[in-house]
């Protein structure tokens, strides 16, 4: 083979290999479509953050720290019906 041709050749190689690296790093496209505005294919707006991130740690701290506290509807449903005398006591 000729020199020049080598020549080429090696620079091509090198010219891939930096190219397939420059791939290597950076956002993914998925967190590129999180970032976007939902008018343009992003994700809406309520979304819960992804898994692993220090935001879904706190998101799911809320979330139990929510579901341990007592509902004040809970309870308001249960003394409606305690409170009630039934109908069919009163009619005897």
């Amino acid at each position: 083979m000729n020199r020049p041709a080598l020549c080429l050749q090696s620079a091509f190689i090198c010219l891939a290999c930096v190219a397939l690296s420059s791939c290597a790093g950076g956002p993914t496209a998925g967190e590129r479509l999180a970032d976007m505005p939902h008018w343009m294919g992003g994700e809406p707006a309520g979304v819960p953050p992804r898994r692993g991130t220090p935001e879904y740690d706190a998101w799911m701290a809320a979330r139990a720290q929510e579901a341990a506290r007592p509902k004040a509807d809970q309870k308001g449903d249960q003394s409606k019906k305690t409170d009630q005398p039934d109908k069919a006591n009163q009619s005897k």
